[in-house]
């Protein structure tokens, strides 16, 4: 079920809204918790019931591990914990890497082992690595007791089920133990469905409609001109912007509908000024799930420089193969870590000048904000660079787009492309005020949509920190109802998410 759908919008989330409520106003915990956890299962087993029994036995298998080592002394608790991480990273390993590393094995031994053809289950490496977490945290002493109702919950719980962000424990539950005992936050309620509603906007209205232009792109590849290909990788970046962002505003907004705060996962990462400050503020929970569990216990930055940097990059290598089973994925992370190592190598190396001089070498405002400019644009263009890895389905694919960057000469942009931002609503007026008898009219839309959407990337506020702003008033009451009609009109072109893919 999407989130962006008629049936979970105006069938789902009305009646688990009213169901919770209803218990929760009669101070019935454990009822309104059987019911947002029951919702959750059907929310997950909507897209394929074989999907729910995965998740179901994944539950029980980590319920049983986590009691397990709690049970058990520190050397058999060791060993319990290892068990329970590797099993979760087999059943990982089968689902979404299992054909992938047969490919490779009759590519490099010329063998013929026949592929499985695996579907993976929607949101595995999300509730994977948070049971993973959770696991690894009882072992380490920081979880003692836990309800198998309240576990349940905590892998299950649907705002932040498919897509993150990765929770841990010491999030959710405190929350869940105030279930049924806290009034209805009137004021938080308003803002998560204005939060909710500015998410769906993200996705119905700016992401798809990029996404559009980009599939033409991507099936047309050998047909593209150097000004198709920078569009193509700029109308991606803004897609895969305004979908992942899309999605988190619209968990987080869900999540105070049922009074329950879902941890920031995306800060507006292409205002960051380095590659270092952009993964600080992309996929956020990921990044700190990568830190805690296996950069820290490699040893971090306690060893030495060296082994600091390849904990940096195995880190990134990791968070790669997480995203998907391919080398473009591969290439993608090393690209990421290879310039997040060299950014930490000058940043070390300006830290010691500055300790050896005894004081720091303060820029003035106009230098300190021309630097601050170029490490956002610079950021900002490699990272759209390298996600032409990400975007494509092979690395030739890839190389492709590359070399009709470089060669592909000047021309104007294709109108195919250009003609998937010709927007109904949009269209109407350029004919109402006879735009379109101008020359390349076809291409204004288009224009005005890709200007508008990069001043919101790189100077407005993002949505979490308008929502926290937001308060109940009869003109914002208008504006979020507009916003959400535009939305619900526009579902007729229904796409998932991009982070469903990983």
């Amino acid at each position: 079920m999407l989130f962006n759908s008629y049936i979970f919008l105006f069938l789902f989330l009305p009646f688990c809204l009213g169901g919770f409520y209803l218990f929760a106003h009669w101070g019935k915990s454990v009822p309104a918790k059987l019911w947002l956890t029951g919702f959750s299962l059907w929310f997950y087993g909507y897209f394929n019931p074989s999907y729910l029994l995965i998740m179901i036995f994944s539950i029980l298998f980590n319920y049983v591990c986590f009691r397990l080592i709690n049970a058990t002394g520190p050397n058999r608790s060791r060993i319990m914990m290892a068990a329970g991480v590797l099993c979760n990273l087999g059943i990982l390993f089968y689902f979404k890497y299992f054909d992938f590393f047969i490919e490779n094995v009759n590519a490099v031994f010329g063998t013929s082992f026949l592929l499985k053809g695996i579907l993976l289950p929607l949101g595995i490496s999300f509730f994977t690595f948070q049971q993973i977490g959770f696991l690894v945290d009882t072992y380490r002493g920081e979880i003692r007791e836990c309800t198998f109702l309240d576990y349940a919950l905590f892998v299950s719980f649907f705002p932040q089920l498919i897509a993150g962000p990765i929770v841990n424990h010491n999030e959710m539950m405190p929350q869940f133990d105030k279930i049924g005992k806290q009034k209805l936050d009137w004021d938080r309620f308003a803002g998560g469905v204005f939060l909710f509603t500015l998410g769906m906007v993200k996705k119905v209205l700016v992401a798809d409609t990029f996404g559009k232009a980009v599939n033409w792109g991507y099936a047309n590849v050998l047909n593209l001109s150097g000004v198709d290909s920078v569009l193509l990788i700029l109308f991606y970046v803004l897609q895969l912007y305004f979908d992942f962002s899309g999605y988190c505003n619209m968990a987080r907004g869900l999540g105070w509908l049922f009074g329950i705060e879902i941890p920031v996962n995306f800060n507006s990462p292409y205002k960051a000024v380095s590659i270092v400050d952009f993964w600080k503020r992309w996929h956020i929970t990921l990044s700190r799930f990568f830190t805690k569990n296996v950069y820290i216990p490699l040893g971090g930055n306690r060893k030495g420089r060296g082994r600091m940097y390849f904990n940096l990059f195995l880190i990134y290598l990791l968070s790669g193969i997480w995203h998907g089973a391919g080398w473009t994925f591969v290439l993608w992370s090393v690209t990421q870590g290879g310039l997040y190592i060299v950014t930490r190598m000058w940043q070390l190396h300006q830290k010691e000048k500055r300790e050896k001089s005894g004081k720091a070498k303060a820029a003035g405002p106009v230098r300190g904000q021309v630097v601050k400019v170029a490490g956002v644009l610079f950021t900002f263009v490699y990272f759209s660079l390298t996600c032409v890895f990400f975007r494509s389905e092979t690395v030739g694919q890839a190389l492709e787009i590359f070399r009709h960057l470089f060669t592909g000469g000047i021309a104007l942009p294709a109108e195919a492309m250009m003609q998937s931002f010709n927007l109904d609503e949009f269209w109407y007026v350029i004919k109402l005020l006879h735009l379109d008898s101008l020359p390349y009219s076809q291409m204004y839309l288009g224009g005005i949509i890709t200007v508008v959407t990069m001043a919101v990337v790189f100077f407005a506020p993002n949505a979490d920190e308008v929502a926290v702003r937001f308060r109940p008033k009869a003109w914002n009451a208008l504006v979020t109802a507009g916003l959400f009609l535009w939305c619900v009109l526009s579902l007729s072109g229904v796409s998932s998410f991009l982070y469903f893919n990983f």
